[in-house]
């Protein structure tokens, strides 16, 4: 079971979805809320994986019309985050009154543009973003289907369905590892950049644009 670990480790480093998400997400947010974001997605994981285990994700995966209803509200869902991204511009910068507890006070950036804010989502709001995300993704179903059953052993001495449950517990640790360095990685491009409205703005725009080309992967890739 160790080799399916770095498999998944492997797969987690490989450029995808999820990845280039959790960057935009993270180099916006950052660090701290990028992790609120990974939590989510592995939550979405760990849903998937029960899913799997009751015979779920075979059904809609074999049912076109499931498949293509789960693709429309996941497409659907990333233009409404990209619609909220681009409305962002340059000015005022507030962080959302549940966001980190004590240390949710607003952060004056530029005093020009007193009628723009970007307000910096929840903790709570981001990591069901990422839940969403997850589970709206019907290729995540796809790929969860094509990773797990195959490395299931029935000569083993330990009920399938616990495997299936291990190799879960193993692909949402290496996803932790990957996408959490990652944030670490944009969330420094985010202190750099914390000081500068305009640089913010471009982030805001530059995770839309993820966004967007994300709802169109749904659909072409």
């Amino acid at each position: 079971m160790f080799e399916f670990f770095i498999a998944a480790l492997v797969i987690g480093i490989a450029p995808g979805p999820d990845n280039l998400f959790v960057l935009a997400q993270s180099a916006t947010y950052g660090a701290r809320l990028g992790f609120c974001i990974i939590l989510g997605l592995c939550t979405g994981i760990a849903l998937q994986i029960c899913l799997l285990v009751a015979g779920v994700s075979a059904l809609i995966a074999a049912s076109p019309t499931a498949f293509f209803v789960i693709q429309c509200l996941g497409a659907a869902y990333l233009l409404y985050l990209a619609y909220k991204s681009f409305q962002v511009r340059a000015g005022t910068v507030s962080i959302d009154d549940k966001c980190v507890g004590r240390e949710s006070q607003p952060v004056i950036l530029r005093k020009e543009d007193p009628y723009s804010s970007n307000v910096i989502p929840s903790a709570r709001k981001l990591y069901l973003r990422g839940i969403i995300m997850n589970m709206t993704n019907p290729k995540v179903i796809l790929f969860i289907l094509s990773l797990i059953p195959p490395a299931v052993r029935l000569e083993r001495p330990i009920h399938p369905s616990l495997q299936t449950a291990i190799f879960g517990a193993e692909f949402i640790v290496a996803t932790m590892i990957v996408f959490g360095s990652i944030a670490l990685l944009a969330g420094t491009v985010k202190k750099y950049l914390l000081n500068s409205p305009k640089a913010n703005r471009n982030l805001n725009w530059f995770s839309g644009g993820v966004f967007v080309l994300l709802a169109i992967a749904l659909f072409i890739l």
